[in-house]
């Protein structure tokens, strides 16, 4: 079966995230729309679990390092003094 997208900017947006990640677009819109099966509550055919991990490792690796991190020993974080009282 196949799906025609007939709408140009969702089709461009499609192009520029698997041209990003480097999949097909096929894979863009699988996951997507698996990942929307899964907020929504709706049944959806299982992938592996090696390829469910790896999708979320992906995911994960997107978000961007917090920069710059932060150089505080964890007793200047928490409010810890010299002596170890706040």
């Amino acid at each position: 079966m196949a799906i025609v997208i007939d709408d140009v900017e969702i089709e461009r947006l499609a192009q520029s995230i698997a041209t990003a990640e480097g999949v097909p677009v096929t894979e863009v819109v699988r996951e997507s729309l698996l990942s929307l099966a899964g907020q929504r509550g709706v049944p959806a055919g299982r992938r592996p679990l090696r390829e469910r991990l790896a999708a979320l490792a992906r995911e994960v690796d997107a978000v961007p390092a917090r920069m710059p991190p932060d150089m505080r020993s964890d007793d200047e974080i928490l409010g810890y003094g010299e002596h170890g009282t706040w």
